[in-house]
């Protein structure tokens, strides 16, 4: 074996390692007209926990009101700060019955095993919305990690980002014989004045 194999191996082993362990993100802003979709890779860990409602709740807003408190580069779009967001009930009503519906049923998707979108799910959730967005994770265990790396996903940093949101709601929900242990979803939204 030469130097050069002996090189590119080693590379490929850190590449490998390195996807391995990039976490699964799904975002999507909606409006009552459209809708996208992002996947990438889920790090898988059956030992993580979920936060406390509470501790979600507020880490949740300390962390996505500190992003949006400054400027930042979402992919190759620059974003100005923006206005602080605030908690809602419903929104988070919405959350908690994603991601329990994705940990039960061990998958990791927008669409719910019964086909709702996150539009449906909201307005089941009693919130009238003009606007909405989702993002999701799996295999994470504390708020500040899944909103920094949220952060350094383009779609998802939109998302938190976006003027066009006032309100969030998230939630995680953990099934320790699920493949990704974890399940986390933050709705955002501005209501339908």
């Amino acid at each position: 074996m030469n130097f050069l194999d002996k090189n590119f191996r080693m590379w490929l082993k850190t590449l490998l390692s390195l996807a391995l362990s990039t976490c699964l993100f799904v975002g999507c802003e909606t409006t009552r007209n459209e809708k996208e979709e992002e996947v990438v890779v889920i790090y898988r860990n059956r030992s993580f926990q979920c936060e406390a409602p509470e501790s979600i709740k507020r880490n949740m807003l300390e962390f996505v009101n500190s992003a949006r408190s400054v400027k930042h580069e979402c992919g190759s779009k620059r974003y100005p700060a923006v206005n602080p967001v605030r908690w809602n009930s419903a929104l988070a009503k919405a959350a908690m019955g994603h991601s329990r519906d994705m940990a039960e049923n061990d998958f990791a998707s927008h669409t719910g095993s019964d086909g709702s979108d996150i539009g449906k799910r909201a307005t089941a959730a009693g919130y009238d919305w003009k606007a909405i967005g989702e993002n999701i994770s799996a295999g994470r265990e504390a708020t500040e990690h899944i909103v920094s790396a949220w952060l350094n996903s383009p779609r998802h940093c939109r998302n938190i980002m976006s003027s066009n949101f006032t309100e969030i709601g998230a939630a995680c929900f953990r099934n320790a014989s699920s493949q990704y242990g974890t399940y986390w979803t933050l709705v955002l939204a501005s209501p339908n004045e």
